[in-house]
């Protein structure tokens, strides 16, 4: 099994990820975790302008023997974050996806375990996925900050594109290999994709992750097995992102996944808030 993320900026989040999969991750033998080198070798919203973060991310690989893939991005400069997104996924990891076929975890870089997730689950199914519609345009697809793919299993590998198009964002042409991994069953309607008590909508080969969404929950809907993490729920509650109607700006995948959320610095609110919160984080989750 490998468990992928690609990293624009922060190598904290490396440290967290990587200390909270050993933490919590149940149901496997062995992974490897592979860490996809995307910071920008110019000045942009990503980087406030530090040219280090490439090396330091390389840095922080070598320091916790994770592989560390750079990829060459300079053709991202004037690309708007959705086409980077895209473009990374599917030159780089996908390529190496279909190259080294195998079980694989997808993580957004600012992804993290907070309780234990045994991976026998998702092992049931051929993917796992948190899925993405547009009523307006009819559309399902999903996002690869999270997903699970058993790439010995699926079907239609042609017809995987992280692209946006069709009126979605990253992941948005994967609309075609999820009708066809569907199989003429039904997708679930994503404005019931809280947390309920049925865990998953019936398909034999799909488990559709559930999630509470940003800005939308707060303590009262914080899953059972994490209401006793008070230390978490000071920084949901201190977060100075959070909207002004109470509720939570971070979300919850699955009750165990913590999605820190535009860790990437796509909302450009600049990189010392993010490195104040990641270290917080990194106090409470390593």
């Amino acid at each position: 099994m490998k468990i992928v993320t690609a990293v624009v900026n922060n190598p904290t989040f490396i440290e967290i990820q990587y200390h909270t999969l050993k933490k919590y991750l149940r149901g496997v033998d062995a992974y490897e975790f592979i860490v996809f080198n995307d910071a920008k070798p110019f000045p942009d919203e990503t980087n406030d302008g530090d040219l280090t973060l490439r090396t330091k991310i390389e840095e922080t690989c070598r320091g916790l023997g994770i592989l560390c893939i750079p990829i060459p991005n300079d053709h991202h400069l004037g690309m708007s974050m959705s086409n980077r997104h895209a473009d990374t996924f599917n030159k780089h990891v996908l390529r190496y996806q279909l190259e080294h076929p195998d079980k694989y975890l997808l993580l957004d870089s600012d992804m993290f375990l907070i309780a234990e997730l045994d991976m026998r689950t998702y092992f049931q199914y051929e993917c796992a996925l948190v899925l993405q519609s547009r009523s307006d345009s009819k559309l399902n697809y999903f996002w690869p900050g999270l997903c699970y793919l058993d790439f010995n299993r699926i079907q239609g590998k042609h017809l995987l594109n992280w692209a946006q198009g069709r009126g979605g964002d990253t992941g948005g042409m994967m609309a075609d290999w999820l009708k066809l991994q569907a199989n003429g069953a039904p997708f679930p309607n994503t404005d019931d994709l809280r947390w309920k008590k049925d865990a998953t909508f019936p398909n034999e080969t799909i488990y559709y992750i559930r999630h509470l969404w940003s800005g939308s929950w707060n303590e009262t809907e914080l899953p059972a097995n994490l209401k006793e993490r008070k230390d978490l729920l000071t920084f949901f509650q201190e977060d100075v992102r959070n909207p002004t109607n109470g509720n939570y700006y971070c979300e919850i995948y699955d009750n165990v996944f913590l999605h820190y959320r535009a860790g990437g610095n796509w909302n450009r609110e600049g990189m010392t808030l993010h490195n104040t919160l990641a270290d917080k984080l990194k106090a409470i989750l390593v």
